[in-house]
């Protein structure tokens, strides 16, 4: 109904006082930009995440993790249910919402690139190899950009600040949601979760959600050329404050890679994230944490 923002306008402009309006549901690309209203300084727009393990509880970490986020996943009385309903709720973004926002592409380039990314995860973006991949000779960066407008996906950008050395300058992409990262993967309950060659990146995905979704922050990733890498930086300021490392085993062993990269940073905070309800130092600038443990003290790290 792009003729509603003229009418808002109007009605607020009236009336400042705020939050006299919630207009729920994903934003349209294509109808901001096709109305002539923006709604510029009248409007703030906020990202609801899926529940968060601050919301469900501890003890509901790992069907979290496996079902994801979305109340009629999360809540589902039996595995199979759950992942029916994911699987529905892909088919119809797929079918119906991305064509919506304003992305034609066939049926079968959308499913594809989806299932690729989920192959993915975690991982460096490397446009060309998925325009070679679809058989696209456009750039493929358009479909990254409505993935990600649309909510499906996540990129976490390199950071580069002040560092002078080669770094990697492309993003890592991410599922905002693991239980719809499962659906793709056909990944149906969590039992098949831990005998999957993706429990590692689907954790990686799941702690990176988890984190940004608790906490509002700056969060970046950081990798050179020679191998240093962090999996997430929460930097203050533009400056990193917290560097992660996340390992699905719970006896993690310290990189060489790692340790460069607090020296290249300058961090304080240092941290390698188990699955384990384990918390403990495991060098002199490091320490083992649990999840649950380190949502719950971040505010404390960022000081």
């Amino acid at each position: 109904m792009p003729n509603l923002f003229p009418l808002l306008r109007a009605i607020i402009d009236e009336d400042r006082s705020p939050g006299r309006f919630i207009l729920l549901g994903s934003t349209s690309p294509t109808l901001l930009r096709s109305s002539s209203e923006s709604l510029a300084a009248r409007v703030a727009y906020l990202e609801l995440q899926p529940f968060n393990l601050l919301e469900t509880g501890i003890s509901s970490l790992n069907t979290l993790w496996q079902r994801g986020g979305f109340p009629q996943s999360f809540l589902g009385k039996l595995d199979q249910a759950s992942f029916d309903w994911r699987n529905q709720l892909i088919r119809s973004y797929i079918e119906r919402d991305l064509p919506l926002l304003g992305l034609n592409a066939e049926k079968s380039t959308l499913t594809n690139l989806i299932k690729m990314l989920a192959g993915g995860t975690s991982q460096i973006w490397n446009a060309t190899l998925y325009s070679k991949s679809l058989g696209l000779t456009s750039p493929t960066v358009k479909y990254l950009d409505y993935l990600e407008n649309s909510f499906l996906i996540d990129t976490l950008q390199p950071f580069h600040f002040h560092i002078k050395k080669r770094l990697v300058k492309s993003p890592k992409v991410y599922f905002k949601d693991t239980g719809l990262l499962h659906a793709i993967l056909f990944i149906p309950n969590f039992e098949s979760l831990q005998g999957n060659l993706m429990v590692g990146a689907s954790w990686e995905n799941f702690i990176i959600q988890q984190v940004k979704g608790s906490f509002h922050g700056e969060f970046d990733f950081y990798r050179t050329h020679e191998g240093t890498e962090a999996d997430l930086i929460i930097l203050k300021g533009g400056i990193p404050k917290v560097l992660l490392e996340i390992k699905y085993t719970n006896a993690p062993k310290i990189s060489k890679g790692m340790l460069i990269a607090i020296e290249d940073l300058g961090t304080d905070q240092n941290f390698i994230i188990i699955p384990g309800s384990d918390t403990y130092p495991v060098h002199k600038r490091i320490q083992v944490m649990n999840l649950p443990h380190f949502i719950g003290q971040i505010d404390s790290f960022m000081k």
